[in-house]
């Protein structure tokens, strides 16, 4: 056999041999790449080691006791330190016995010893007995988060320092303690700062998920303002009370838990951040050039505005309210950098979605702020501008007023309002207003929509069927005082009369002004009210319905054949089953945030008892994404709603025959 290469064939030969080479690397089966851990990056003093400065805090008389050689507190805790073989201490003089236990090493090997344990007195005891007790709780925190987080899919970090953008941009999860020994005036204030600087730094960059700890009441206290304050979006910033952290139910499970929910939704909450950031840019930008607008068209402008808006017939304060908003709308939409987060926030959310155009994963927003969101829903609603003069007055006066001072829309009640008192609102149009006011004829005819006043209390609200018409979120009254109605119009319930008639009615019932409809909302009750046709309002889905529940697992294995879910943080000896709210919108029904965490792991908790083997993570999303009952939940649970007429008998509405077959059942109660 030739082994020899023919002349000219050698570059034919070694395109033959790469050719070989390469097919061999495409059959060849590449080793697996080793999964590179993600990495949990816990801030927080205590956790990364103990220092002089706990003691002290914990502790605040002991160093200066054992500055006294002569207290027998010392002698004993020199007798503790001698136990210890590695220390060396029986060979130390006074001198040095003082300078070690004055130092950060003594904490660990004397204070913190099983030596120390075993030999010191009560009065030793009894002097560190906080600062102890203080770091066995420490120790069992730290291994909930050794147990959340295991090595070789996890790299867990514990540091004392707050660290910088470029320290964690490529961590999973930060754990950040609100109060570090770090000598700040305010440590809210400082987390706060601390907080809008790593989102300054990221700029572009996804911001890892933030989860804020504490033991202290001002992490509870303070937590709206926490995102608002640093400029990260709610969705990317939990808060956890560490007494929460430790409850049995919680622990290791509710910590993995929540990074999963927070790191599934992380990509969202970095596209809010960034629309947050280019919309509040665009604010400034657009509010510049409104004013350049403003100053160049100036009085001649404003007056063709009047001119034209009394022609049409429309109230001037909307006409100009209107002209001058999407002005301003105009200059924000310019932006280009508004238009490009906008357009990744909808890529984000329609990630969420399921091919029938239902939300797959509900967000989790755990610092939402249920006050802000009725705010939110009656500015859409409600003009903001104040109310106008009295309409009342001698009929020829009030006449030629009754356009500016009753105009279309306004909502008149009763001295004494409350929830099922009757409502009238003003849906004469406003031609024939200014029509009126032209002729200061008091014969002319007023027009209006009758209205039921629903009041809205702090944790509840109306369930709005589709077929009512519903003026969403009327509030009256200010500060301390202020109420807050819904009105569902009677539709095809009307009232005209006169308006030298409506004038007498007023002073003898003592009607007034309480708000006035934006315009959009007062055509659609006009519509529906003239046509005998309910109609859903323009922000029928921002406010589902709010129902009080308690929430009940049903098994024969259980005392009573039923388990509540307790509120542990009530005060009462006995501690009653907890309140949560559960949203009804259109016959479905799912929990907020951190309720359907809650909810989840204690059902986990549980779950060896009635012998199924369900998971947090999936219950969670399936509770927050909603339900239509009865329906089973990942695992095989079966869900149920039930109601009843107090939530004090809440155990009144379960059904012993719904567990008939031995199964188990979670059963929401909810008040009628």
């Amino acid at each position: 056999m030739n082994d020899q290469i023919a002349p000219g064939e050698d570059g034919k030969a070694e395109e033959a041999l790469v050719a070989v080479q390469e097919h061999a690397s495409e059959d060849q089966v590449l080793p697996p790449q080793p999964n590179v851990p993600k990495t949990i990056v816990v801030v927080d003093d205590e956790l990364f080691r103990l220092t002089n400065s706990h003691v002290r805090r914990w502790a605040p008389d002991f160093y200066e006791t054992i500055e006294d050689v002569n207290d027998p507190a010392f002698g004993n805790l020199w007798e503790v330190a001698r136990a210890v073989p590695e220390l060396g201490a029986a060979d130390w003089d006074i001198d040095a016995a003082t300078s070690y236990f004055a130092s950060e090493a003594a904490i660990s090997s004397v204070l913190l010893s099983q030596q120390f344990l075993q030999i010191a007195q009560p009065r030793l005891r009894d002097l560190l007995g906080p600062f102890t007790g203080r770091a066995k709780w420490v120790t069992d925190l730290k291994q909930v988060f050794k147990d959340a987080f295991q090595a070789p899919d996890f790299d867990l970090q514990f540091v004392p320092v707050r660290p910088s953008f470029a320290d964690i941009g490529q961590c999973a999860v930060v754990f950040l303690d609100l109060f570090l020994e770090q000598g700040e005036a305010s440590p809210v204030a400082a987390v706060q700062a601390h907080l809008r600087q790593l989102a300054t730094d990221a700029d572009d960059a996804v911001l890892p998920p933030l989860v804020l700890m504490s033991s202290h009441p001002e992490l509870e206290q303070y937590k709206l303002g926490f995102s608002e304050h640093a400029g990260i979006s709610a969705a990317g910033l939990m808060v956890l009370p560490k007494a929460a952290l430790m409850e049995p139910e919680f622990r290791a499970a509710g910590l993995k838990l929540a990074f999963k929910q927070l790191d599934r939704q992380k990509h969202v909450a970095h596209a809010l951040r960034r629309f947050m950031a280019s919309w509040l840019e665009a604010l400034e930008t657009a509010k510049a050039n409104t004013a350049r607008t403003l100053w160049n068209l100036d009085a001649s402008a404003m007056q063709q505005i009047h001119l034209a808006s009394i022609s049409d017939d429309d109230p001037y304060d909307e006409h100009l309210n209107e002209f001058l908003s999407r002005e301003h709308l105009f200059h924000v939409e310019a932006q280009a950098k508004v238009a490009a987060s906008v357009a990744e926030l909808d890529k984000q959310f329609r990630a969420q979605l399921t091919e029938d155009g239902q939300i797959e994963n509900r967000l989790i927003s755990p610092l939402a702020d249920v006050k802000t969101a009725r705010a939110f829903v009656s500015h859409f609603t409600w003009f903001g501008s104040s109310l106008p003069a009295s309409f009342m007055g001698d009929e020829a006066g009030a006449a030629s007023r009754i356009s500016r001072t009753l105009p279309f829309g306004s909502v008149l009640v009763q001295k004494q309002v409350g929830d099922g008192s009757r409502c009238l609102v003003h849906i004469t149009q406003q031609c024939d207003l200014n029509a009126i006011s032209r002729s200061k004829d008091a014969s002319c005819t007023l027009t209006f929509a009758i209205a039921s006043a629903i009041e809205l209390q702090a944790a509840s609200n109306p369930v709005v069927k589709t077929t009512e018409l519903v003026a969403k979120s009327l509030r009256i009254g200010q500060g301390a005082d202020e109420r807050e109605f819904d009105l569902r119009i009677n539709v095809g319930e009307l009232l005209a009369m006169p308006l030298r008639e409506f004038l007498e009615r007023t002073r003898t019932e003592d009607w007034r002004v309480v708000g006035r409809l934006r315009s959009d909302i007062t055509n659609h009750i006009v519509a529906a009210t003239t046509n005998h046709m309910s109609r859903p309002a323009s922000q029928k889905m921002i406010r589902p319905g709010l129902l009080r529940s308690k929430v009940f697992l049903q098994s024969a294995v259980f005392n009573g054949a039923k388990e509540a879910l307790i509120d542990k943080d009530s005060s009462a000896a006995q501690k009653p089953a907890k309140i949560f709210s559960v949203l009804r919108d259109e016959g479905r029904y799912s929990f907020e945030d951190s309720a359907s965490i809650e909810i989840a792991l204690w059902l986990v908790h549980h779950s060896t008892a009635i012998g199924l083997a369900l998971d947090g993570d999936q219950l969670c999303a399936a509770l927050r994404r909603g339900w239509t009952s009865p329906v089973s939940l990942p695992g095989g649970l079966r869900i149920r709603v039930r109601e009843c007429e107090s939530l004090a008998a809440a155990f009144r509405g379960l059904r012993g025959g719904d567990i008939a077959q031995g199964d188990a059942q979670l059963t929401i109660i909810f008040e009628k």
